[in-house]
């Protein structure tokens, strides 16, 4: 009973972290969005004024290499504050959709979010996102903005173009009929790849969108979907949860990482409090192409497994991530950098 009494204690005691950390989410969108409207004033008073709106941000001479997590920046922004940005989980399915469909990644919604802006980034500019993470990318572009916003207003500007639009009505890897292709052709389309995994582990987006969500495999759950060996094993091999997917408290978003040895450091780091590893830095990092899918079901891919979102061999990590999450990756000896280096060779 006692035992109850405390679980049911920490409960209301995360309702009440997560009801402050919304209202502190909700007055910062508040000052983005009188930010976002205040440039776009201004912009719209220098063109009736006779001037040129369009800025163009150039790569700086010195831009960030990104050789380590040492070197890097940290994300001037929370992840749960950008998932806030939707109003409702629908629109996150909605614009999810659409960076599926183009193979976007979260630079592109800052790229339309600039431009809605009346700032035009440089190519070389947006390209340099392939070789450095988020946080270095994106503090790269922050002092071109001459201190007048943020990234996080940017961000924000390239959710609401993009919210606007109508996304397709199904994944990229969904049949018209409905049903799964299972195809990876394409850098960056990685979102689809997600999306499967959560649906083999019964998962859907509304589910994934809270950042109070929890893990369906943690054992004390209530109603925990994965209790017993017999379901679990029907997991597919590379997803079947390690230990500390049961007994470490954490969101769901890591059960959909397909390494099972990045899962355990992960979780391991998240269990002895390592400051080191900041989620909010790596999911961000996720959204930035830092992970791809790759393959094909019609082919063995000489050895790489069947080309589908479950099976760890069709993935990569990129050369940036590697060097900045070398901590959850392994090492050069281990399976994850070997099967990247594979990938690497014919991207």
């Amino acid at each position: 009973m006692a035992t109850k009494s405390v679980h049911a204690w920490k409960l209301e005691q995360r309702r009440e972290q997560n009801a402050r950390a919304q209202q502190r989410s909700r007055a910062r969108r508040k000052a983005l969005e009188q930010a976002l409207k205040d440039e776009h004033e201004r912009l719209c008073h220098n063109s009736s004024a006779g001037f040129k709106a369009l800025s163009v941000i150039r790569r700086p001479r010195s831009a960030a290499c990104c050789m380590g997590k040492t070197a890097c920046s940290r994300p001037q922004i929370q992840f749960e504050d950008f998932l806030h940005y939707f109003a409702r989980p629908s629109d996150l399915e909605n614009v999810a959709k659409i960076i599926d469909a183009e193979g976007l990644d979260i630079a592109a919604v800052i790229k339309y979010g600039l431009i809605s802006m009346g700032y035009c980034l440089d190519d070389t500019m947006f390209d340099s996102r392939k070789e450095i993470c988020f946080a270095c990318w994106s503090s790269a572009i922050e002092p071109e903005m001459g201190g007048r916003f943020t990234i996080s207003t940017a961000l924000l500007a390239g959710v609401q173009v993009l919210s606007r639009l109508k996304g397709p009505a199904r994944w990229c890897s969904e049949a018209s009929s409905g049903g799964p292709i299972m195809r990876f052709p394409q850098l960056y389309r990685h979102m689809s790849a997600f999306v499967e995994i959560a649906r083999h582990m019964g998962l859907l987006v509304d589910q994934m969108a809270g950042d109070d969500a929890i893990s369906p495999f943690i054992s004390t759950r209530p109603y925990a979907p994965w209790a017993t060996a017999e379901k679990i094993a029907t997991l597919k091999p590379d997803l079947q949860p390690v230990p500390e997917q049961m007994t470490v408290a954490h969101h769901p978003y890591l059960d959909l990482i397909p390494f099972p040895s990045f899962r355990t450091r992960a979780l391991l780091a998240l269990a002895r409090g390592d400051r080191t590893f900041d989620e909010t830095d790596l999911c961000f990092d996720l959204m930035h192409g830092g992970m791809r899918c790759n393959g094909s079901v019609k082919a063995s891919l000489h050895g790489r497994g069947e080309g589908t979102a479950w099976d760890a061999r069709s993935w990569e990590v990129t050369p940036w991530f590697f060097r900045k999450w070398s901590a959850l990756v392994g090492d050069e000896n281990g399976s994850i950098y070997q099967n990247s280096v594979w990938w690497w060779a014919r991207n």
